[in-house]
């Protein structure tokens, strides 16, 4: 997966989406799972803390995890395993249980992130139910936006598979 740059301007925005399916379970009981804003170190396997930093109204999670490769190459000698560990906080924006889907958006990190928004939806598929992430953001610093979009897709297919796993051992007891 290519995360540098090839030497092109970058646009001025990202735009773009990612879809995964999960076969088995239905789009209200994958819902049921990830509609909690505070899981998702759960059910995205590079997230190893997610906890509530805010309360309501627009409540902020803050998760940590790796940094991203071109941060981590960038990072000062000497800095040894904090250079490692990559942080956002994130806050809810809009949720909607009913449409089975929530919005976000980075406040602050150091994972090379500006400004992203991101929505998060569980939808209908014939095999059972998919997981969709769309997103707009400024350029992320040290990938492509096709990178990102690999990464993204990469998070939303291992969501799936999470998914899979839960649900289909639970429904099958």
């Amino acid at each position: 997966m290519d995360h540098g740059t090839d030497g092109a301007a970058a646009p001025a925005v990202w735009r773009g989406s990612v879809r995964a399916v999960a076969s088995g379970p239905s789009p209200d009981a994958a819902w049921a799972l990830l509609r909690d804003f505070f899981s998702l170190d759960r059910w995205v396997s590079t997230v190893r803390t997610c906890r509530r930093v805010e309360g309501l109204p627009g409540c902020v999670r803050y998760c940590e995890g790796p940094v991203n490769m071109a941060a981590a190459a960038a990072a000062p000698a000497g800095e040894g395993e904090a250079a490692a560990v990559g942080w956002s906080k994130e806050r809810l924006l809009e949720a909607d249980n009913a449409g089975r889907w929530y919005s976000y958006e980075v406040v602050e990190s150091n994972k090379g992130i500006g400004r992203y928004r991101a929505t998060l939806r569980v939808e209908h598929d014939p095999a059972g139910c998919a997981v969709a992430w769309s997103f707009e953001a400024d350029p992320v610093e040290g990938w492509t936006q096709e990178g990102f979009l690999g990464f993204l897709d990469k998070l939303a297919r291992g969501v799936a598979r999470r998914l899979e796993e839960e649900i289909n051992v639970i429904e099958g007891d």
